[in-house]
Order: structure tokens, then C-alpha cells, then sequence
């Protein structure tokens, strides 16, 4: 069940009056839709922070080894983790006011909700991928596979900031 669904069920007995209202109905629904958006994606910034918390442990453990080459490797990857994530958290909601320049129309609303989705299965993969590390022995090649799955989300934000800017797929 995805989060639009899920919402839909929480609707209350007001909201569905409102949504016999003519012409409310289409407003009512892109609402919807960017609150689902928002909600995903803070689902996503959860997902990633929490695996910066595994990571930041590893860090430590790197930290009391004395191997400031790993070290580095780790405080840079966190660096762009935290990018990442304050992309992510802080990113456009797809509104588009009557004077704008581009409007957001469901058919995008609902191709970045797909997006969403997406970058929800990588942030979990990433997530057990963080937490795998902070048990193993710091090993920069279970890095590259935590950055591997951070390079995808970076994509896919980047197709979700294209679309709102007005460019298609």
C-alpha cells in the first residue's frame, strides 16, 4: 500500500463532503498529492539519517584506529550524505502558483510521487547497507557500495528537480 492510499483511508467525513464540492475536487487532489510528496520524502531524509548514524559510529571506530586516509574517505562521504539529505528534505513540493512561469500538472505530480517511490527503496537499501557497515570492520569497499546507492538517489532527485523545473522526461 503506498502513502497516497494509505491516506485516503485516514480521510475523514469532512474531507469527503468536501470532495463532492465541484471544482474543489481538482484542488482538494494536487494537495493531497504534495503532502504525500512531502511525506515521502521525509520518509527518505529518515531513512538516509539513520544510516548517518551507523556511519558516524564507523567514523568513530576509524577515528580511534588512527587511520586518518580512511578517515578522510568516511568524513567525505558524510559530508555527502548530509548534502544529499538537505536536498532532499528542503526540495520544491511541486506547487506552482496562477502567475507562474511553469505549472506543475498531476501527470508531474504523479511522475515525481513515482520518483519518490524510488529514491524509498534506495534510501532503505542504503540504510541496511549503513547499518552492515557499522558491524563489519570499516572497509572502504562496503563504502563504495553505500556511495553507489547515494549516486542513484542523486539521479533520481535530479530527473524529480528537472520535472519541476519544466523539462520532460
Amino acid at each position: 500500500m503506498d502513502m497516497q492510499e494509505k491516506a485516503r483511508g485516514k480521510m475523514n467525513w469532512f474531507d469527503r463532503i468536501l470532495l463532492k464540492i465541484p471544482g474543489f475536487k481538482g484542488y482538494y487532489e494536487k494537495e493531497f498529492r504534495r503532502d504525500a510528496d512531502r511525506l515521502q520524502r521525509e520518509f527518505i531524509v529518515k531513512q538516509l539519517l539513520d544510516g548517518s548514524k551507523s556511519l558516524n559510529d564507523t567514523i568513530q571506530a576509524v577515528s580511534r584506529q588512527k587511520n586518518l586516509a580512511l578517515l578522510t574517505e568516511y568524513d567525505l562521504f558524510a559530508r555527502r550524505l548530509q548534502k544529499t539529505s538537505n536536498e532532499i528534505r528542503y526540495a520544491d513540493r511541486g506547487y506552482s502558483g496562477f502567475f507562474d512561469l511553469v505549472k506543475i500538472r498531476e501527470s508531474e505530480l504523479d511522475a515525481i510521487y513515482r520518483l519518490d517511490s524510488e529514491m524509498i527503496e534506495l534510501a532503505g537499501r542504503f540504510n541496511d547497507g549503513a547499518h552492515k557497515l557499522s558491524a563489519a570492520a570499516a572497509a572502504p569497499p562496503q563504502l563504495e557500495e553505500l556511495g553507489q546507492h547515494l549516486s542513484q538517489i542523486d539521479a533520481i532527485f535530479a530527473k524529480r528537480t528537472d520535472l519541476l523545473k519544466g523539462y520532460r522526461e
